[in-house]
């Protein structure tokens, strides 16, 4: 009888292990807590407002969604939309909402929501940064969950636009214009994304310290980690401390050096982002820099390679163009000013910028100048270590070749304000952001170059104004990869900037989340997007 019972116990056991194990596989479950750092202070959790700030950036991907979104792969696909259309003539989409959702209060997500979103960003009394982007642009109502926004012109891009998180109507109309700015919703933000906000942190003086977010039961799909909470610090090194002192499980690297002090408890996720960092040369501050022969000659003195081995570690490619590498297979420019030291003291040399044998700086009588003026310089840069090391090898680089270069590091606080938008520099080491369905208009266009546009060279050439019209409005994918190798070819001969170099984004995380899988995003912050599938703990089920 004992013998029986011991192999009916045997037998039942073997089939619970083999039902465990072999019929069931681990699959994401519900439950465990995420934190991360984040190098910044949240000011405006509105996706209207976000657009300056990291923090705001961040946060306002988790808290809110728009129509549509990026899947890990950096494509375009449906959000808070069931489906879209687009019209044969490219200029009128139409949005199925999906059914039965509702706002975190419980009112119902409509189409009403949807189009006075965007009428609050095209009207400039809410003063949002994004107004740029939908000039022209019209929502209509067509019923509860339906919606056509029509743009005046084809642009081929529009669908990053309509990546913007949609506001609550219910909650936004009773704000006045004059109040968009300084109402609490900014801090207590209402949304439909994956995550809401559970508690807010402050220090003494009142500033935030940390946000801790769960799950929004209302987003289609919920997320599984069940508590998410994003600490704040003044800098990196901040950062840093904080990550050896075990507070949080997840940071962006401001730098590739930061590797060599991560734990094997972190995996390093190398995003593709589509961003690269160049010299702009604002023409307007320096008479010598008027001179497109001065400007090639700084381009090929400048050692991208040795840049990008000393200070990148490699984790970076050289960028010899206003394209990073591989955005719709753009070839590189047929002028790449491959570093040349020779070469760029020849260009000197056969514009008559001559060596001083005192100073051994080259100078030439400038129009207007009784006596030569020096051939000098100042490059301004932010106080971010990686870029003021770069500012350091471009100086050395320059100094070589007779031109006197004087450093001004400003704080990454006032570089904005300072600096980029009063166009207050001679030469900006700075980066930008194209996207990876890329419209350079903002950087390039002539109507770009005083504040809010992008266009830090202040460059401006009629044809290539009209090549980044047509680019976006009326071309193929085949006829924009024509226009844009033909616009990169006209730039780079009038060298306005040195590019420099494409950094990987470099995202590091406890090897205790599960679930990452984005390999391109067009910013940093879109790395939340599918934050949805992320989880710590694991269930088994049937395979």
């Amino acid at each position: 009888m004992l013998v029986w019972l011991g192999l009916a116990i045997a037998a039942s056991l073997f089939l619970a292990s083999y039902d465990f194990w072999v019929l069931k596989a681990p699959a994401p479950d519900s439950g465990g807590s995420y934190s991360e750092a984040v190098v910044g202070e949240p000011h405006y959790l509105n996706p209207l407002l976000a657009s300056s700030n990291e923090a705001d950036r961040d946060l306002t991907t988790l808290i809110f969604s728009g129509l549509v979104k990026h899947n890990e792969q950096g494509e375009i696909v449906p959000d808070l939309a069931e489906s879209y259309k687009v019209s044969n003539d490219g200029k009128t989409y139409e949005f199925i909402l999906k059914p039965n959702l509702l706002w975190p209060d419980g009112e119902p997500f409509t189409s009403d929501d949807v189009v006075f979103t965007v009428n609050l960003i095209k009207d400039p009394k809410y003063q949002s940064p994004l107004k740029n982007n939908w000039q022209g642009v019209k929502a209509e109502k067509v019923d509860e969950r339906k919606v056509v926004i029509r743009l005046p012109v084809e642009y081929t891009p529009f669908l990053e636009n309509a990546t913007v998180g949609i506001l609550p109507k219910h909650l936004w109309s009773q704000v006045q214009p004059q109040n968009f700015l300084l109402t609490q919703l900014n801090i207590k933000p209402v949304g439909l994304g994956q995550y809401q906000v559970r508690k807010i942190t402050k220090n003494a003086a009142g500033s935030i310290r940390s946000l801790e977010l769960s799950p929004n039961p209302n987003y289609p799909e919920k997320a599984n980690i069940q508590r998410l909470i994003v600490r704040f610090y003044e800098n990196q090194e901040d950062v840093i401390n904080a990550y050896r002192r075990r507070q949080i499980d997840g940071f962006a690297l401001s730098s590739a050096r930061e590797m060599d002090d991560l734990k094997p408890s972190l995996n390093l996720y190398r995003l593709k982002l589509p961003r690269y960092f160049a010299v702009f040369f604002n023409q307007d501050k320096s008479p010598a820099l008027k001179e497109a022969n001065v400007r090639q000659a700084l381009a090929y003195a400048a050692d991208r390679d040795g840049i990008v081995r000393e200070i990148l570690k490699s984790e970076a490619q050289t960028q010899y163009g206003p394209f990073p590498h591989g955005l719709l297979s753009i070839k590189e420019p047929d002028q790449k000013y491959e570093f040349n030291l020779e070469k760029a003291e020849n260009v000197l040399e056969k514009n008559k910028w001559k060596r001083s044998e005192e100073s051994g700086l080259r100078e030439k009588k400038l129009s207007g100048d009784k006596n030569p003026s020096p051939l000098e310089l100042t490059l301004t840069t932010t106080d971010w270590p990686e870029l003021t090391q770069v500012a350091s090898i471009l100086k050395r680089d320059w100094e070589k070749i007779g031109v006197r270069v004087n450093l001004d590091v400003v704080p990454v606080a006032a570089v904005q304000s300072q600096i980029i938008r009063p166009r207050e520099y001679q030469a900006l080491l700075f980066g930008e952001v194209l996207g990876l369905n890329p419209d350079p208009f903002s950087f390039w266009h002539t109507t770009q170059r005083k504040d809010p546009g992008l266009n830090l060279a202040l460059y401006s050439d009629k044809r290539v104004d009209g090549l980044l019209e047509t680019a976006r409005q009326n071309a193929t994918a085949d006829e924009r990869v024509v226009k844009y190798e033909r616009f990169q070819n006209i730039l780079m001969d009038d060298a306005p900037a040195v590019f420099i170099y494409s950094p990987n984004y470099i995202y590091a995380v406890s090897n205790k989340v599960k679930g990452i899988a984005a390999e391109a995003v067009n910013t940093p912050s879109q790395r939340f997007e599918n934050i949805n599938k992320w989880y710590i703990e694991t269930k088994r089920v049937r395979k």
